[in-house]
């Protein structure tokens, strides 16, 4: 999973069935109006007055994200800034959930009315630059001596694919522990620890479990898990072999990373099963109190602030399994290889993910700035006096974070490994027999 397996070219027949699959719904969200360019200066002439000038013709560019779509007010702020700064372009700009946004692309590419610009996840990029999908950028940095050099170099090598730079990182944001302080206090225990490890984690986590009803049944969990990925990276396993033909899920090391996730459901009892989490998710429950720990990222600041009225919460660093690991994940701005309007395109990325943009964002709250300058002045400056205390942790994470397996036929081996996944998880299989069923599909997912 740490190595990084080159790309494949996808074939013609696969990339036009995933074209033409359908597309969900989204309410459009309208930007404000592009701001009126500057009066003209109405002091007299020395001499006769020539005519005014023709208006600057105005360029209309499409801008599809998913960015804060909860916090929508978010990047509107930074489509109308951009405006102000730029009034001879317009911005039609679209708020799509992210769990619909990519196939919504799909088919707008396959109709040939692709968005200009397209918010991009750290995986999807990659899928969509080796589609052909996405306009190669190093000639746009170059041309408009954009200087890469104040962007955190993690974030921008994340969206390049085979050394081309094919989107540019607008956020970028961490898993760490979210935790209840007051569950914590009310049980006598210590706050995590930087130095925790998962057993630390086990014994807290049970004893915050609790029936507090008392009608036998458990209302308050200790801990949930993170996405399983980052549980692998915990105990040092990974999805496929250094030269990415052979499926390693169901190592020892995996098999150890699961059963991790399932003893806590079933033998500690510390973890909601997946049956108590559909009652209830978990960040439902973090909210509502009855979730002590919780692991998540910056994302989630925003709306627990908004939310969360009855308790105080912190954050803290991953405790370790084998090693201490988590993920470090990006979001960027991709210009469509199609757009009829790249030049007006490529201004509004550079904007939108350079110093005033991601600045925009970081006074919203949602997640960090890729931008050195931004990310280590004002980020910890806009959560002073809000929770989380210890908002320093999403920075020191970086010490032992490490980006999400990718791969171009990514959708493909997660989607082999998840219903197998399920079945572990729900006790239907035993792990080791789930992974290495899972490892049927990964393969042939690998070799195609």
């Amino acid at each position: 999973m740490k190595a990084r397996l080159p790309f494949f070219v996808l074939s013609v027949l696969i990339v036009m069935s995933m074209l033409l699959s359908a597309c969900a719904q989204a309410t459009p969200t309208t930007a404000p109006a592009a701001a009126e360019p500057a009066a003209a200066d109405t002091a007299a002439p020395a001499q006769p007055e020539a005519p005014a000038a023709p208006a600057a013709e105005q360029t209309t560019i499409k801008v599809m994200s998913f960015f804060a779509y909860d916090n929508p007010e978010v990047e509107t702020a930074v489509v109308k800034a951009f405006e102000e700064k730029n009034p001879d372009i317009k911005v039609e700009f679209e708020s799509v959930p992210m769990s619909d946004i990519f196939l919504k692309y799909k088919t707008l590419i396959a109709g040939d009315v692709a968005p200009d610009v397209m918010a991009m996840n750290f995986d999807n990029a990659y899928v969509f630059a080796s589609m052909g999908a996405l306009e190669p950028l190093d000639e746009w940095i170059t041309k408009s001596g954009y200087d890469t050099s104040i962007i955190f170099k993690s974030t921008l090598d994340m969206f390049k694919v085979d050394g081309v730079q094919f989107s540019m990182p607008a956020t970028f944001s961490d898993v760490v522990l979210f935790y209840n302080k007051d569950l914590f206090d009310a049980a006598g225990l210590e706050y995590p620890q930087r130095d925790w490890t998962q057993e630390d984690l086990v014994a807290a986590a049970k004893a915050l479990t609790a029936d507090t009803d008392g009608d036998g049944k458990v209302d308050q969990w200790g801990y949930t898990f993170p996405w399983w990925p980052v549980v692998l990276e915990m105990y040092n396993a990974t999805i496929w072999s250094e030269d990415g033909t052979t499926c390693t899920l169901n190592s020892p090391e995996g098999v150890r990373a699961i059963q991790s996730i399932v003893d806590a459901r079933y033998e500690g009892k510390f973890s909601p099963t997946a049956d108590q989490l559909a009652e209830q998710g978990d960040w439902d429950m973090f909210i509502a109190g009855r979730l002590a720990m919780f692991p998540t990222g910056p994302w989630a600041v925003q709306p627990f602030n908004d939310k969360i009225t009855g308790f105080t919460y912190d954050i803290a660093h991953m405790p370790a399994g084998d090693v201490q690991a988590t993920h470090v994940y990006a979001n960027s701005y991709a210009m469509a290889a199609a757009s009829k309007n790249k030049e007006a395109a490529w201004k509004f990325i550079a904007f939108a993910t350079g110093p005033e943009g991601t600045k925009i964002r970081q006074d919203g709250k949602y997640e960090i700035s890729p931008v050195k300058e931004i990310a280590e002045k004002y980020y910890l400056a806009a959560l002073a006096g809000a929770s989380p205390e210890s908002a320093i942790v999403f920075m020191e994470v970086q010490d032992y974070a490490v980006p999400q397996p990718v791969h171009a036929n990514w959708s493909q081996i997660h989607d082999s490994i998840y219903p197998e996944l399920d079945l572990a998880l729900t006790q239907a299989k035993t792990v080791q027999q789930a992974l290495d069923d899972a490892c049927v599909g990964v393969n042939a997912a690998l070799n195609q």
